[in-house]
C-alpha cells in the first residue's frame, strides 16, 4: 500500500529544492489530488500498479466527465501527473515512467484582449507624480513594463546591479523557467530608473538592507498583489476601461514592436519565450493593416 499525498508532499519538496515557484508547486500538488481520487475509485493501491493504460484512462475521464473541463485545465491536470512520474522515475520509486508517450491536450492560444493602444500607454504613463517618491517608482516600474515586456516577478525580483543605464540593458536572472536572458532598456525607462535610484529608492529603503531594486515604502520587497494593484490604479486614474494589468503591458510592448516592424525572432528574446509559436500569437492581435488593405482593395469598399 502507498499513501499518493505523502508522494505528492515529497514531490512537492522535490520541486522547492529546485526552486521552482510557490504558486507552481501548489498548483501541482492541487492537480494531482484529482489524479489521486481517480486512482482510488479505480481501486490502484500500488504506484507500480500505475500504467500507461490507467494514466490514458484518466486522460479520457477528464474528456468524458459530466461538467465540462477546459482544455487548459485537462492540460493541467495531465502536465502535472507527467511531471510526477517523471519525478518518480528519476528518483527510483517507480519502475518506469508511464507517462512518456502521454500526449498533452492542446492548449488554444487565446488572443489577449488587453493591447492598449499607444495614446492608452502614455495616459498611464502619465499619471504617477514623478516628485515624489513613491511616484517617481511608479513611473520607473510603469516605463520599464512598456520598455521590455518584463513579468511580474521578473520585475519584482531585479536587484540594483541588474539595470545598467550607461549601456541600456536590463539582466534577468531565472526569469520563466529559471532561464537567464538580457533585454534592451529604452532611454526614456533608463533616465527614470536613474532618478529613482538616486533619489526615491533611499527614502523609501527605511533603514533596511536590501539590493532589490523596487522597494516599498518600509523597504521591502514589492509582492505580485501590490504590482498589480498599483497599475490598475493608474489605469483607473486614467480613464482606461479595459482590464490593464502589468502582463498588458507585455502584451503591449510586444504587438507595438510588431506593429513597427519588428521581427518575431527578437520579440521573442525580448519576452523570453522558449518557443516562437507562443510569440506568433501577436500577429494575430493588430489588424490595422488589413483593415486598410481591405477597404482600399476590396471591390464592395472601393464601389467596383
Amino acid at each position: 500500500m502507498y499513501k499518493f499525498s505523502l508522494l505528492i508532499a515529497k514531490f512537492q519538496e522535490y520541486m522547492r529544492a529546485r526552486d521552482y515557484s510557490k504558486r507552481t508547486i501548489k498548483d501541482y500538488g492541487y492537480q494531482l489530488n484529482f489524479f489521486g481520487r481517480f486512482l482510488t475509485t479505480a481501486g490502484i493501491n500500488k504506484i507500480n500498479d500505475i500504467t500507461k493504460e490507467i494514466i490514458s484512462n484518466y486522460q479520457m475521464s477528464l474528456l468524458t466527465q459530466e461538467k465540462t473541463i477546459s482544455l487548459e485545465t485537462q492540460y493541467s491536470r495531465i502536465v502535472s501527473v507527467k511531471s510526477f512520474f517523471h519525478y518518480l522515475a528519476k528518483t527510483n520509486q517507480v519502475l518506469y515512467d508511464s507517462t512518456t508517450d502521454i500526449e498533452l491536450p492542446k492548449r488554444k492560444k487565446n488572443i489577449p484582449k488587453d493591447i492598449m493602444t499607444k495614446k492608452e500607454v502614455m495616459k498611464i504613463l502619465s499619471q504617477p507624480n514623478p516628485d515624489t517618491a513613491v511616484g517617481l517608482r511608479d513611473k520607473a516600474i510603469l516605463e520599464l513594463l512598456y520598455s521590455t515586456g518584463i513579468r511580474n516577478q521578473e520585475i519584482r525580483q531585479l536587484s540594483v546591479y541588474d539595470v545598467d543605464t550607461t549601456n541600456n540593458y536590463v539582466r534577468i536572472t531565472q526569469g520563466k523557467g529559471k532561464k537567464d536572458r538580457i533585454v534592451p532598456l529604452g532611454e526614456i525607462a533608463g533616465n527614470y530608473i536613474d532618478e529613482y535610484i538616486n533619489h526615491s529608492r533611499p527614502k523609501l529603503l527605511n533603514n533596511q538592507d536590501t539590493n532589490i531594486l523596487f522597494i516599498t515604502l518600509n523597504g521591502k520587497a514589492i509582492n505580485h498583489s501590490n504590482l498589480i494593484w498599483m497599475v490598475k490604479k493608474y489605469a483607473k486614474y486614467a480613464k482606461i476601461e479595459k482590464h490593464i494589468t502589468p502582463h498588458s503591458f507585455r502584451h503591449t510592448c510586444a504587438t507595438h514592436l510588431l506593429k513597427n516592424k519588428a521581427s518575431l525572432r527578437h520579440i521573442q528574446e525580448l519576452l523570453g519565450h522558449a518557443s516562437i509559436e507562443t510569440t506568433q500569437i501577436y500577429t494575430r492581435v493588430d489588424i490595422s493593416d488589413l483593415k486598410k488593405a481591405h477597404k482600399k482593395y476590396h471591390p464592395r469598399e472601393r464601389g467596383d
